[in-house]
């Protein structure tokens, strides 16, 4: 006698997921620094330097003077040319009390004044040196003011934007429970 069996098959449910990553978007905005600069300050003071050129001896000894620097070289060449004939008057007149020395006097006198050089002196004396130069230099005071530099920086956040993902569950399979008979005959009593 064949006994009634059960036969029971079972499939377990089957799930699946799709899922899509989430996603950063970082973004940094570039941060400005607005400098500002005032620039440095040279302040410069001078003076000016002087050079001065004394020539009057120069031209003096060229014969080229002012007027009234020559006539008073003319006179005191003339004074003292003046004294010296003075005294060689004196001196020869000297020679002339002295009629007991040989030779005529008057004659000898005569024969030096005529051939005698006398110059007057309109020139000053030439020398290497007669020109006077001097030279004064100028002052120069500087005064330096520095400039500076001042930032004044803008700092921006980052922007920051999540997206996320999404997870979408489905059914692949359902679960089930099958169950059947492999007799017909379920009624028997045994």
């Amino acid at each position: 006698m064949q006994v009634p069996r059960i036969q029971i098959q079972q499939g377990f449910s089957r799930l699946a997921l799709e899922t899509t990553k989430g996603q950063w978007s970082i973004e940094q905005p570039r941060p400005s620094l607005n400098l500002h600069q005032e620039p440095g300050k040279l302040e410069m003071e001078r003076s000016k330097a002087t050079l001065e050129i004394d020539a009057r001896k120069a031209w003096s000894a060229l014969g080229k003077a002012k007027f009234d620097e020559f006539t008073d070289r003319v006179s005191q060449s003339s004074l003292e040319s003046s004294m010296q004939n003075i005294a060689e008057i004196a001196q020869a007149g000297d020679r002339m009390m002295a009629f007991h020395m040989k030779g005529n006097a008057f004659a000898e006198v005569a024969r030096q004044n005529a051939l005698k050089d006398r110059p007057i002196e309109f020139m000053g004396p030439a020398n290497y040196d007669n020109v006077d130069v001097t030279f004064t230099p100028g002052s120069l005071s500087m005064n330096y003011l520095p400039g500076r530099v001042s930032a004044d920086p803008v700092i921006r956040k980052p922007v920051v934007d999540y997206y996320p993902g999404k997870v979408n569950p489905y059914l692949i399979q359902k679960n089930f429970i099958f169950m059947t008979a492999t007799n017909r005959h379920l009624d028997e009593v045994v």
